[in-house]
């Protein structure tokens, strides 16, 4: 079972796709989660497109938005407070090791530990301090 980081999702977004990658992800769909940070990040991509008038990318990464919350619609994992609290434990993590990872990927690395997921990421050195089993999947992909 693997929480899906957001550079991983959106290897199958419009003008992105990696189309192995892709098939792999539809092949184990049911054993793939995403978290509600990730939404919030396309949320923000989307409305940059917007204000920077780049409306027929911020449609069609819209649309595409609406498509994946359908298939993934009970396995988006929220931001509640347990995760919330292990997100406070893993900011410290990083600040005692002199590292900013940024809020979403904390959030992320939290939602992945609160639920006992392994974390699919092209970033693997934002996960590491964490304790987190990783996998970059553009490297290879899992075998299951």
């Amino acid at each position: 079972m693997y929480l899906v980081d957001t550079n991983v999702i959106s290897a199958g977004a419009p003008a992105k796709a990696d189309h192995a990658l892709v098939e792999w992800m539809d092949r184990h769909s049911d054993r793939l989660y995403i978290s509600t940070i990730t939404i919030a990040e396309f949320e923000d991509g989307i409305a940059k497109l917007r204000r920077e008038r780049s409306l027929k990318r911020a449609k069609a990464l819209t649309d595409w938005l609406e498509t994946l919350l359908h298939l993934y619609a009970d396995r988006v994992l929220a931001f509640d407070i347990a995760t919330a609290r292990i997100a406070g434990s893993f900011s410290d993590i990083a600040r005692s090791k002199g590292r900013s990872a940024g809020f979403p990927d904390i959030a992320i690395a939290a939602t992945a530990k609160a639920h006992g997921l392994s974390l699919l990421t092209r970033n693997v050195k934002h996960f590491t301090l964490f304790g987190l089993t990783i996998h970059d999947p553009f490297s290879s992909l899992p075998r299951a």
